[in-house]
């Protein structure tokens, strides 16, 4: 039985009632190092924020594809292992996107992988402006990552992988 956890924006990302709500399927992706205990990040130049590699589910991928299409575009990571998405997990995320003007509710979808090797191909220039791509130690993950769906994910991704 899935597990569904709803969260939403306090501070400056708090809903705005003169913003439109956008709705949005996105997968959020925990992929760990192929030889140390550490996981990707990125973290976004404009607003600090330190998450997981994140994105949208475009038509009809699957999370497993958006998950694979994201981690190459934002970090240019892409010798995966398996990729598999986390069961039973699914959260809800409403808050004021600051970086597109406009109120989120987004159903969160979780891959987890490890990759392979660090073979990396060269991340666009957009995406480098838009963030730094950073390893965490799996202990320090908790206190780094900003958003509360982010270390969310962790915890359960944690409970799942022992």
């Amino acid at each position: 039985m899935a597990e569904i956890k709803e969260f939403f924006g306090t501070g400056k990302s708090e809903i705005r009632s003169d913003k439109k709500m956008t709705e949005r399927r996105v997968v959020v992706c925990v992929m760990k190092h192929p030889e140390e205990n550490k996981y990707l990040c990125v973290k976004n130049k404009k607003f600090g924020w330190v998450d997981f590699v994140m994105g949208g589910i475009e038509g009809d991928e699957s999370p497993i594809e958006a998950g694979e299409r994201e981690i190459i575009e934002e970090s240019g990571y892409d010798d995966f292992g398996e990729l598999y998405e986390i069961s039973g997990v699914v959260c809800y995320d409403n808050f004021y996107a600051a970086h597109k003007d406009v109120n989120r509710h987004i159903e969160v979808r979780v891959v987890y992988g490890e990759l392979k090797t660090l073979k990396q191909q060269e991340r666009t220039q957009e995406e480098k402006d838009l963030a730094d791509v950073m390893w965490i130690d799996g202990g320090d993950l908790e206190n780094m990552l900003t958003q509360e769906a982010h270390r969310y994910v962790w915890e359960r991704v944690r409970e799942e992988r022992g």
